[in-house]
């Protein structure tokens, strides 16, 4: 049987991410990014960010 090599390589990404980065992307306004950055500070973990951030506004057609 022919040895064959199963390594997989990945290159994960950035863990923290910038808030008001994410917050221009997803159209926060500035008092809830003053908000995030506050309780966050200017960095933080995607997940966090979703976690507190508002909901998103419903898209009317």
């Amino acid at each position: 049987m022919k040895s064959m090599s199963n390594r997989q390589v990945r290159v994960p990404g950035p863990r923290e991410h910038d808030v008001a980065e994410h917050c221009r992307k997803f159209g926060i306004g500035p008092a809830e990014e003053k908000k995030l950055k506050k309780l966050l500070g200017s960095h933080a973990p995607l997940h966090e960010i979703r976690a507190n951030a508002p909901p998103p506004q419903p898209k009317w057609r």
